[in-house]
């Protein structure tokens, strides 16, 4: 088995589509069907039941699978012990996060690493907080950034910054006029008078309304539902959408109403913004994390984005809150 096998067959599985996974591999479909092909006849194993559409992974497939993201890990591994040894002169830093926090969190720490260390190669995975689980238990990643709980066991976790949830409504949304006070993204971001002597609401107030939330993620449903349940009522959830994002604008749309984190106020370059509650600090905070493998190898290229992404905390430019103004214009964060 080489590289190029195991990697072929994983962009297959992962795109479940030998034409989109040639057009990720900047290969032709054929030549891309008959090397899987050779590699099935190989092994005398059929990988793929193409049968089914979108195509699936047999049995075998699945523990071809598995394996082969086990060894790739362990090849790039073994790429960065000995990078360590040439004194970091190549190798690659694995790091893996939400979209939405590779996009609006990430981007300094990984420019501020670049300037330092131009041989050194980052790779982001995107993936929900589940899968980045699995990628630190598997190796796949150094490490993963987020929110959560972790078991202490299979984890390492250090906080990095702090995030708070807010209630979102539409300015339309009639239970605005019952709530009353609410604070504007200006408010939050700039810390104004409202904000800092605005109360907390009592979220069992809205147990009544209809709510949207995530599939997945760091706050998808099941986050919100645990928030609820600690006021007393099970949320009626009323649109499950894909990602953070779209919850945000079908609150703007007064399709519902939905709990968000503040970072999605400060770094989401939104032009317009719901009204937002604050929530009791019990539910609210959480801690966005640095979290790897316990007892895994992390090489002096990891530590070192590591050390850049912490030092970049410390000193307000990447922290929540700290040190950055955004433009606020009426009704809003300009991009």
């Amino acid at each position: 088995m080489t590289t190029q096998q195991f990697t072929y067959v994983l962009a297959v599985a992962d795109c479940q589509s030998f034409s989109r996974a040639a057009e990720k591999l900047y290969v032709t479909q054929p030549s891309l069907s008959q090397y899987i092909h050779s590699i099935e006849k190989q092994l005398g194993v059929q990988l793929f039941d193409r049968s089914l559409n979108p195509i699936r992974l047999t049995d075998a497939g699945e523990l071809y699978v598995t394996w082969a993201r086990k060894l790739l890990a362990m090849e790039e591994s073994m790429n960065n012990a000995l990078s360590d040894l040439m004194g970091m002169q190549t190798g690659t830093v694995r790091i893996g996060a939400s979209s939405f926090r590779v996009r609006c969190l990430l981007a300094r720490s990984i420019a501020s690493f670049h300037a330092q260390y131009p041989n050194i190669r980052l790779s982001m995975r995107e993936a929900d907080m589940r899968q980045l689980k699995d990628m630190l238990s598997t190796g796949e990643i150094d490490f993963a950034i987020g929110t959560g709980t972790f078991e202490e066991k299979n984890f390492h976790v250090e906080a990095l910054a702090s995030e708070q949830l807010y209630l979102a409504v539409s300015h339309d949304n009639p239970l605005t006029e019952r709530l009353g006070g609410a604070l504007t993204a200006e408010d939050i971001c700039t810390g104004t008078p409202r904000f800092l002597r605005q109360k907390p609401i009592d979220l069992s107030a809205v147990k009544d309304e209809l709510f949207v939330a995530a599939n997945a993620g760091e706050y998808d449903r099941e986050s919100l539902s645990t928030v609820c349940r600690e006021c007393g009522f099970e949320p009626k959830i009323e649109y499950s959408v894909q990602t953070i994002e779209t919850v945000f604008a079908f609150v703007c749309a007064n399709m519902g109403i939905a709990l968000l984190p503040d970072s999605l106020i400060y770094y989401g370059n939104f032009r317009q913004h719901p009204s937002y509650y604050p929530l009791p600090d019990r539910l609210a905070n959480s801690s966005i994390s640095l979290i790897t493998k316990r007892n895994a190898y992390l090489s002096k290229a990891a530590a070192a984005y590591a050390l850049t992404l912490k030092q970049l905390v410390d000193v307000g430019t990447w922290q929540i809150g700290s040190g950055f103004m955004p433009n606020v214009k009426e009704g809003g964060i300009m991009p």
